[in-house]
């Protein structure tokens, strides 16, 4: 007797252990009226559960249902004692509710609109000018009334070497257009052959002959006559200008010296009565 209760208490212990140790994947999870499950298959209900907690139902409900639905079929699929199916749709269903509604990348912020800035180029400013006025008639020599404002454009010129001078000769209407063209060019000339004797360099300066086309007074008087009769010495420094100003910014070429175009015929009574002032 006592050989029998210990017989079916070793056979007791042995199938404790036997099944204890087939549970060794299991995990306490009452579900379906069944109270063990692999522990894959209460993982996926945990994932589902967290992200329900995060709003993810609602955030891409699509997708939830779909998360949800797998892992409902992994429990319907192991139940129907297809245990590895079941477990793997179980993973599945987990991947996909960690995953659910993923954080999609921002564009790229818009470069800030940068404000216009208007180009800067150099261009040629007037800054001062010096006039010899009332040269005498059909004459181009310079005189020593003009001795005093020559000077003042001499030390201009040395003392700010990097201005462009520009010597202009003009003259008042009387006699023809082609005369008092070269006249003009003359008087230009001479004023320049003066500076450059006095160190200026010929490189800096241009030389025009605007005959009667800009006169400063009128030609009706000799006073007037007397004004439009001159010379004057523009010197121009570098600058810089907007880009709206680009048209006065190109740094002009040096003008070289102006060919008179050939005057008309004229007959030949006027020809020896004009004379150019």
């Amino acid at each position: 007797m006592r050989q029998s209760g210990m017989l079916k208490l070793m056979l007791l212990v042995a199938a404790v252990a036997f099944v204890l140790s087939g549970c060794a994947d299991l995990q306490y999870a009452p579900k379906h009226s069944v109270w063990y499950y692999h522990k894959e298959l209460p993982e996926a209900d945990n994932a589902i559960a967290k992200a329900q907690a995060a709003g993810k139902d609602k955030e891409c409900p699509d997708e939830f249902s779909k998360a949800a639905k797998m892992r409902d079929d992994a429990y319907d699929t192991y139940l129907e004692c297809h245990t590895t199916e079941g477990i793997e749709m179980a993973k599945k269903a987990t991947q996909m509710a960690n995953v659910l509604c993923p954080v999609k990348p921002q564009p790229p912020a818009p470069e800030p609109v940068k404000p216009e800035t208007k180009t800067k180029a150099l261009g040629w400013k007037e800054v001062a000018k010096v006039t010899l006025v009332n040269f005498a008639t059909n004459k181009s020599n310079i005189e020593a009334k003009y001795s005093a404002e020559l000077k003042k454009a001499i030390e201009f010129a040395k003392l700010y070497p990097d201005t462009r001078i520009d010597v202009d000769g003009h003259t008042d209407n009387r006699g023809s257009k082609k005369l008092n063209d070269t006249l003009s060019m003359k008087r230009a000339e001479t004023v320049v052959g003066y500076l450059e004797k006095h160190g200026i360099s010929q490189s800096r300066i241009n030389a025009n002959g605007y005959g009667f086309s800009k006169p400063v007074a009128t030609n009706t008087t000799e006073v007037g006559r007397a004004k439009n009769r001159r010379v004057e010495i523009r010197m121009s420094s570098q600058v810089e200008m907007d880009s709206d100003d680009s048209a006065k910014a190109v740094k002009p070429e040096p003008k070289k010296v102006k060919k008179v175009k050939k005057a008309k015929k004229v007959k030949k009574a006027e020809k020896k009565t004009e004379k150019p002032n």
